[in-house]
C-alpha cells in the first residue's frame, strides 16, 4: 500500500497568529522558517510556492501574505499562503487517491505529498524540507 508523505521543515520556525486582517503576527522572536504550517495555515517561501505553481497542484490556491512583527511593526512579504483543499482522515488512509502530484492536508494542520509530489521536491533546491511516510509520529506510530 502507497502511502502520502508528512512534509515538514528542518529548519526552527516562529509560531504565528492569524489576526483578523489576515496578516500573521510573529508570537516570537525567531528565523521565520520557508516552511510554516500551524493550526489552519500553510505559509511557504515564495520560491517553493511558485515551484508548487509550476506543477500545476489540484485544489490548491495560491494567496501572498503578510507576516507582522508587532515589535518592530516590520511587514514582510517573503511568503505565499497555500489553500489546500484535498483533506483526509486516518479512516481514509488507505484510500486516498495517491497518483500524480498532490497535496493533502490533515486534521487542518498538517500536510502531505503523494510519492510523487515528495520525489519532485526532493529533486529540486529545498533541502530544508525533511518527509516521513504515513503517520509515522501521529497515535504512537500506527501507520
Amino acid at each position: 500500500m502507497s502511502l502520502p508523505f508528512l512534509i515538514s521543515c528542518k529548519l526552527p520556525a516562529v509560531r504565528l497568529y492569524e489576526l483578523d486582517d489576515g496578516r500573521f503576527q510573529l508570537i516570537e522572536q525567531g528565523p521565520i522558517a520557508s516552511w510554516m504550517s500551524g493550526y489552519r495555515y500553510l505559509l511557504v517561501e515564495r520560491k517553493l510556492a511558485l515551484f508548487l505553481h509550476e506543477l500545476d497542484l489540484e485544489r490548491v490556491r495560491q494567496e501572498p501574505v503578510v507576516l507582522f512583527n508587532r515589535a518592530t511593526g516590520e511587514e514582510m512579504h517573503t511568503h505565499v499562503r497555500l489553500h489546500v483543499s484535498q483533506f483526509f482522515t486516518e479512516n481514509m488512509l488507505p484510500d486516498i487517491p495517491l497518483e500524480g502530484l498532490r497535496l493533502l492536508a490533515f486534521n487542518d494542520q498538517y500536510y502531505f505529498a503523494s510519492p510523487e509530489l515528495k520525489d519532485c521536491l526532493e529533486a529540486g533546491p529545498f533541502s530544508y524540507l525533511q518527509f516521513s511516510e504515513g503517520l509515522r509520529g501521529f497515535a504512537g506510530n500506527v501507520l
